[in-house]
């Protein structure tokens, strides 16, 4: 099992900035089965296993008071018994694990005394076995620049230290560590900064297990229709429309959400059949999902509400409506409503939603849903979901780091 150290200056469990971001990783990693441990100035939130380590607080008392002498350009005596202190509690710490990963501070000037204890750490490891995790960098923040000085500890954070790989979370900050290194450089890994759909979208496990069943985040379009399984609602298009966007080389699934019409069962329980075995004709048997069905209930209101939340559009393909509450709530949810052109639909949707002959061919309707994905809510919504994902961000861009080992040459001391 690969062990990994984490430190900064707070633990993670506060919501936003880096410490939630912590709290991602760990909690991440953990399931990976990696073994995570963090470091902080302070207690840690539930569930993650801290060291505390008052003095790498930034408002510990003797920290505060050797950054207001660092303030006003003086190195104190204090900065290095508080330098001497950090290395020797957490040398062992370090000591005891494959992979440190420390969040800001190598790049910023919050607490110097740990800055100047990491890179003597960091010298004792082996190359590739530190991590400098780098949020932001003193030397190119307005805000922190004229704190900045000429010398010692202040150069710390302009230079790569040895034997330290570096990770920054956008190319922008790839750029202006460049800038800032010049000849001293040496290459930079950019890992960005990611969200937690589930958590945000505030879905219930039940849904969140239907999205990992389904693999709903990584598709290029899930298609919802939260309607009974009847003949009236012409789910046999919308069936025909998923098999033409796979054959333009699209990654779609069609998720109904409803059971079959308890009023006339018998007639019902034909259509499913009928159903399935056109999307088995069709080679699309995986991608028409009857969720009540697979899941062997029905489905409550806020799940509905949920479902709507991990969908790119309504698809409502229907012969004959009364009226179409689908669309009402689609609306609300803030998604296309893609629907067929009958006349309670033009009513209820007027020209805010896509429309399409109900009897219109597969790759008429296939269009149309293209057309209505193609706004910049749709893409940035599938652009989050995929590259942008805390999953998806330390499976393709954290895991092959941590398991290159020393794969980097030392840096210069």
């Amino acid at each position: 099992m690969t062990r990994l150290l984490v430190v900064h200056y707070t633990p993670p469990g506060v919501v936003g900035g880096v410490e939630s971001i912590i709290h991602e990783h760990a909690r991440i990693l953990t399931e990976r089965g990696y073994e995570v441990d963090v470091v902080a100035g302070r207690e840690a939130g539930p569930g993650i296993s801290a060291h505390v380590l008052p003095d790498v607080n930034v408002a510990g008392e003797q920290a505060r008071r050797v950054d207001a002498a660092l303030s006003a350009g003086v190195v104190s005596p204090g900065f290095w018994s508080l330098r001497d202190r950090i290395t020797a509690d957490l040398a062992p710490l370090a000591a005891g694990t494959d992979v440190l990963i420390v969040h800001n501070a190598y790049t910023l000037h919050f607490n110097l005394p740990l800055t100047a204890a990491l890179w003597n750490i960091a010298r004792t490891r082996a190359p590739g076995s530190t991590i400098a995790w780098c949020h932001d960098l003193s030397w190119v923040n307005p805000l922190y620049m004229p704190r900045m000085r000429a010398g010692f500890p202040w150069s710390l954070l302009r230079l790569p230290a040895p034997n330290v790989v570096y990770v920054v979370i956008s190319e922008e900050r790839r750029r202006e560590l460049e800038a800032l290194w010049g000849a001293n450089g040496t290459s930079i890994a950019v890992i960005p900064n990611g969200i937690d759909p589930a958590r945000f979208l505030r879905l219930s496990p039940e849904i969140q297990a239907v999205v990992e069943r389904y693999r709903l985040y990584e598709r290029d379009a899930v298609l919802l229709l939260p309607v009974r399984i009847t003949r009236r609602k012409n789910l046999e298009a919308g069936i025909k429309a998923i098999r033409a966007l796979v054959e333009q080389g699209r990654d779609p699934v069609f998720l109904v959400s409803g059971p079959q019409a308890p009023h006339h069962p018998g007639l019902s329980d034909t259509y499913l059949e009928e159903l399935l075995s056109l999307a088995g004709e069709l080679g699309v048997e995986d991608r028409i999902v009857f969720l009540a069905r697979d899941l062997g209930r029905t489905l409550e209101t806020d799940e509905i509400n949920q479902l709507y939340s991990v969908c790119d559009a309504l698809l409502f393909p229907s012969a004959q409506e009364g009226f179409g509450l689908p669309i009402l709530e689609a609306g609300l949810a803030r998604v296309p409503a893609i629907v067929s052109d009958i006349p309670v639909f033009g009513e209820v949707g007027d020209a805010d939603v896509w429309q399409f002959d109900p009897a219109a061919a597969a790759d008429t309707i296939a269009s149309v849903i293209v057309e209505a994905l193609s706004g910049r809510p749709s893409r940035l919504y599938r652009r989050v979901l995929t590259r942008y994902r805390w999953d998806a961000i330390v499976d393709t861009d954290l895991l092959p780091l941590l398991d290159a080992g020393a794969w980097r040459t030392p840096n210069p001391a």
